[in-house]
């Protein structure tokens, strides 16, 4: 068991394996270690925000994720019935900041990260993280197949629920209050370059395409946790199947094999991560509610940031501290801001319907883009 300069990462989500191609590009040797046996093609799909295509840039992957995706430039929100109450050019953001908003499969962008990493960075599925311990020289994960690995620096990329974080940090996740189901399905029947939403009585759908002829979308139902579909296709068409068109044939058109239902939790602020060598990234370190797209691209701009600086460092826990200062500082107002938009957008009663229509009617669209263009801008 070796120990020297490398990065353990726990977790081969988009956030894992990005971490993995920016430590590589930086110069630091890293291993992923992934508690399923394969890397899954699961996830639907998502927005890769102006943000995270800017972080991706300094990998040289922003061309691949433009090129496997497809280019959102409107944002448009409806009544469950159709009636348009808003539309944002979101173009405009994406001129402005000099990178384009994409919807993309989350399958694409793990292939995309996987063909950068080749052969140089090894994935080891089958480990799932059970202990870690550290002294002033290195860290040392143990694996609940019985393996160990010595590294110096150890990062928790694995998810809302983290077995790494637990390890170092007691902090309860959130409930948020809603559940969502998530899905792609091959339907054309969508209009180009828009990502649009519809709203009812604690209720809102949204969906854009991801390229290859695929369109995304996700439901959100304001209810107590813990739920369970006996049959999810059917489950969904019950709350969504009479809605505008074309929303009945997209779920109609979506195969029930891919479509995953997930209660949503977010994570409070904490003003540190891990202790000593060991840090998180992604949602195991700020878990958000998705009203504002930025889950996964917040753990892209993690990734950039951490290779950045444990690839300069010298004290590698110096640089872990300095990493979270900044991505905390960064990630913390945007958790907030998602769980009150997400209040707002799900409308699970008359007055906060009656708030949400009026923002989407009655705000200035210059003053909605500008408020979304600074957590769209990335800077590292």
């Amino acid at each position: 068991m070796t120990r020297d300069g490398r990065v353990i990462i726990v977790g081969a989500g988009i956030g894992g394996l990005t971490a993995a191609v920016a430590l590589h590009k930086a110069g630091r040797e890293a291993v992923v270690f992934e508690r399923m046996d394969s890397l899954k093609e699961f996830g639907a799909g998502f927005t890769m925000n102006s943000n995270a295509v800017t972080a991706i840039r300094e990998v040289g992957l922003d061309k691949a994720v433009e090129e496997a995706g497809a280019e959102l430039k409107r944002f448009v929100h409806h009544t469950r019935k159709g009636k348009v109450i808003a539309e944002w050019p979101t173009e405009q953001i994406s001129r402005n900041v000099g990178a384009p908003i994409i919807g993309i499969s989350r399958p694409g962008v793990q292939r995309i990260l996987r063909d950068a990493l080749g052969d140089a960075v090894e994935i080891r599925f089958g480990h799932e993280c059970v202990g870690v311990e550290q002294d002033a020289d290195g860290v040392t994960a143990r694996f609940a197949n019985g393996a160990e690995e010595g590294g110096a620096v150890l990062v928790g990329a694995d998810g809302s629920k983290s077995t790494v974080r637990p390890l170092f940090d007691s902090t309860e996740r959130h409930y948020s209050g809603y559940t969502t189901w998530l899905a792609s399905a091959e339907f054309t029947d969508f209009p180009d370059g828009t990502h649009a939403q519809w709203y009812g009585p604690k209720t809102i759908l949204g969906a854009h395409p991801i390229g290859g002829g695929r369109t995304y979308w996700y439901a959100g139902y304001t209810t107590a946790p813990d739920g369970s579909d006996p049959d999810p296709k059917q489950a969904v068409l019950d709350l969504f199947g009479d809605w505008a068109h074309p929303l009945p044939a997209m779920l109609r058109a979506t195969d029930p094999r891919d479509l995953a239902r997930s209660d949503i939790y977010d994570l409070p602020r904490r003003e540190t991560w891990g202790r000593g060598r060991v840090t998180l990234l992604g949602d195991a370190a700020h878990s958000m509610v998705p009203a504002l797209g930025q889950g996964a691209c917040q753990a892209v701009e993690d990734a950039i940031v951490l290779g950045r600086l444990l690839g300069a460092s010298e004290d590698d826990p110096a640089a872990l501290k300095e990493y979270e200062r900044r991505r905390i500082a960064r990630t913390a107002p945007i958790v907030k801001r998602a769980r009150m938009q997400g209040k707002l957008m799900q409308g699970d009663n008359p007055v906060m319907s009656v708030v949400r229509s009026g923002f989407f009617r009655f705000a200035p669209k210059k003053q909605v883009l500008k408020g979304f263009e600074e957590f769209l801008t990335f800077e590292p």
